[in-house]
């Protein structure tokens, strides 16, 4: 054989290997072992469906398709979900078919106003997706049942029995077939955030210290904050799929709201490093560098912990303390910047010892932990929140497009079907309020043309389910397969719920093309009321969001500038205070979303960063609104602020005046004439307060804590006012003139 014939046998040799090694990697992958759970699910539930003559067997497909989750734990979480949301959605529709028996347009008006609720309620919950099933199914079963409520009751058992062995069959397909424990996932999950907490800490020490990069801890700050607003989610799934986490649910949840807590911890804290960076820090605070060693040691220790170490050392006592002779030199406003930190850095050493005794509890090493060392999270007050009250009118007039077009228009197709298809888009759009209708018709043809052509090609050549299970096993399984990437989840349950909707397996089988076509029409007369209700009667233009939102947070600020903080009084009074407090905090996170939205190809190329910071401006600027209203809560009863309240009032109308022409015109105030205008006020600021400080008993207990209340309300305000001319100056970049055309 010549050398270039052993060389080629040689190279096909080595070739055989590496093919199997891709296949033997794609069979172990996470993605082709869901896609087999899934098809093998849904072959189970068809088989039983069709075996005990149970009508709409697609029911139970529905709910494989959309609650098939990574983890059993998180896919059982959502099916109880959509099973509960079932039952309520059935009974509201038994008890509108009883108070309007024979009065359509009052059973109209009454079903459409739920939907709006539905919709708003699910914006206020992280168990939305329990008052998304309960808005559209109701719409569902009343159509379906027609107007005896006999037939209503029989057809929401059906969908509760049918959706359940959907639930049940995935969850015992999932438990014997290739079983994800949750529990170490779990505690994988939050042993990555203590450690991203960590470095995070790392990192803001080498920032203070001036070795550090601003740079560096923005990857760090998206992960942290983005892990610890996922753990809770997380735990929901795991105390379902594990009887160990079931049994610490209650720790689980405490170790998880104090990395919450921890994370804002840390965020609050480098707000104002700013303000420390010309501060011998060290200097002032002798005990800083135990306490960092210290802090980094507890989180150490917490990932230890996580993976099964016993920890070598239990949290100690630290003090952190002001050096009284070198704070003795500092400013007014300084003594605040580093009383403020001070007290931040407690905070912060608090909850990670809290969090090192729960970690330690779950784990059964050491003390147990004290529920008494962390309080209850802080949550927003109940108010009307405008956005959700717009997507319920939506959701509303919606529904009124496609009911009058059903009424009206004869011979449209499915009318039973177009009412719950467009509600079912609608009301998950408010979620997603950024989201426009016209890309969604792509995927729903795409699913339309793959289904139905299975539907009409295929299906006739199928005499028994033992052809017809094989083939509904290749048919999920490719969908599986194409979107098996997690970040594809949403076409993963779009193109599963088509794909067994369309094809329409039943007991008594019949085939028609124009099934295909009418169903195709149905979904795009739906997409067309909901892309309708987007411009009527409210505008949903992301640059119009962006404006209006932006004018409603500065109008908010400007009203907590300007409200007493005193007992509100009458209800009305609390009620604005708490609709303005929840402005200010939710807010920011709605202008990013309706930012990303925008049509950032037809702007600057540097729209999306100029966009980035201006958002995260706001929302330091939220969070110091909020501080700022905080202390002068507990500061309004103090002495030594009560003599300064003229000045504080005079620095409040400054902000305020300055918050007022923002919400006017983004881009018309200046940055560099507000800062001078706003260090003036400060220096003066400044002598009045050492006067009143000066004029106070030195030695006594109550003026102590008084001047150190007054030193944290001195520095709300100077971060306050830091904060408006950071927002001043980045929104300064961006080109709102060009974000206003119309095209927009």
């Amino acid at each position: 054989m010549s050398a270039d014939a052993q060389s080629q046998a040689a190279g096909a040799e080595a070739e055989i290997p590496r093919g199997m090694d891709r296949l033997l990697e794609w069979y172990r992958s996470e993605e082709f072992r869901q896609a087999v759970r899934v098809s093998l699910a849904m072959v189970i539930a068809y088989y039983i469906s069709l075996s005990q003559g149970w009508d709409r067997p697609h029911w139970a497909g529905i709910a494989i398709a959309v609650c098939s989750l990574g983890t059993v734990g998180d896919s059982l979480n959502k099916g109880v979900l959509r099973i509960c949301g079932t039952v309520l959605a059935g009974f509201v529709a038994l008890v509108m078919l009883a108070l309007f028996p024979q009065d359509r347009w009052h059973y109209l008006l009454c079903m459409t106003v739920y939907l709006g609720f539905c919709t708003y309620m699910m914006g206020q919950t992280s168990r939305w997706y329990f008052w998304c099933i309960a808005g559209y199914v109701m719409p569902l079963l009343a159509l379906t049942g027609g107007p005896e409520s006999g037939n209503t009751f029989e057809i929401m058992v059906l969908r509760i029995q049918q959706t359940s062995l959907g639930i049940i069959v995935f969850t015992l397909v999932s438990v014997f077939l290739w079983p994800r424990n949750a529990a170490p996932a779990l505690a994988n999950t939050v042993s990555q955030l203590a450690g991203a907490q960590r470095r995070l800490l790392a990192a803001y020490l080498g920032l203070l210290s001036g070795s550090g990069d601003s740079a560096d801890t923005a990857g760090l700050r998206t992960q942290a904050t983005g892990a610890a607003a996922n753990l809770s989610a997380a735990v929901d799934g795991a105390e379902l799929d594990s009887f160990e986490v079931w049994e610490t649910r209650k720790l689980w949840r405490r170790a998880a709201g104090d990395l919450a807590r921890l994370n804002g911890a840390l965020e609050q804290w480098q707000q104002g490093f700013r303000e420390l960076q010309h501060l011998d820090l060290p200097g002032l605070l002798p005990g800083l560098p135990a306490v960092a060693a210290e802090l980094d040691a507890r989180l150490a220790e917490i990932e230890a912990m996580l993976a099964g170490r016993a920890p070598a050392k239990l949290p100690a006592d630290i003090e952190l303390n002001l050096d009284p002779q070198a704070v003795a030199g500092l400013s007014q406003f300084d003594r605040a910047a580093v009383l403020l930190t001070r007290d931040q850095l407690r905070d912060i050493e608090r909850l990670s010892r809290s969090l090192f005794l729960t970690v330690a509890d779950i784990c059964d090493f050491g003390p147990r932990s004290d529920a008494g060392l962390t309080s209850a999270p802080e949550s927003l007050p109940a108010a009307l929140d405008p956005d959700l009250l717009i997507y319920a009118v939506r959701t509303f007039t919606a529904a009124w497009i496609i009911l009058l077009a059903c009424i009206y228009v004869p011979d449209l197709p499915m009318p039973a079907g177009v009412i719950p298809a467009g509600v079912a888009i609608v009301i998950q759009l408010a979620l997603m309020p950024a989201l426009s209708t016209l890309p969604v018709i792509l995927p729903v043809l795409a699913a339309l043309a793959y289904a139905g052509a299975f539907h009409v090609l295929l299906m006739p050549q199928l005499s028994s389910f033992a052809s017809l299970g094989p083939a509904i096993f290749i048919g999920v399984f490719i969908v599986m397969i194409a979107f098996g990437k997690p970040q594809q989840g949403i076409l993963r349950s779009v193109f599963g719920a088509m794909f067994v909707m369309v094809i329409s397996v039943k007991n008594e089988q019949t085939y028609d093309f124009l099934y295909v076509v009418n169903f195709g029409l149905m979904f795009v007369l739906a997409l067309l009321a909901v892309w309708i209700s987007g411009y009527f009667p409210f505008y949903l233009a992301p640059a119009q969001r962006v404006f209006r939102q932006l004018r409603r947070l500065l109008t908010s600020g400007e009203q907590l500038l300007a409200m007493e903080v005193a007992a509100p009084g009458l209800p009305l009074r609390a009620m604005r205070r708490d609709f303005h407090l929840r402005e200010v905090a939710t807010l920011p996170n709605k202008i990013g979303g309706w930012l990303q939205a925008s049509p950032v190809n037809a702007l600057d190329e540097k729209f999306p960063g100029q966009a980035g910071l201006f958002v995260d401006n706001l929302q330091l600027l939220s969070d110091h609104l909020r501080n700022l209203f905080s202390l002068r809560s507990h500061a309004h009863t103090l002495a030594l602020a009560n003599q300064l309240e003229p000045e504080f009032e005079s620095w409040r109308s400054a902000l305020a005046e300055v918050l007022q022409g923002l919400a006017r015109d983004q881009s018309g105030a200046d940055g560099s004439a507000l800062r001078s205008r706003l260090d003036t006020k400060l220096a003066a600021m400044e002598e009045r307060i050492a006067q009143v400080l000066n004029a106070a008993p030195p030695d006594s207990d109550s003026s102590q804590d008084e001047s150190e209340e007054l030193y944290r309300l001195l520095g709300a305000y100077r971060g306050l006012s830091q904060a408006i001319i950071d927002v001043v100056e980045s929104g300064a970049q961006i080109d709102w003139d060009a974000l206003r055309e119309s095209r927009f």
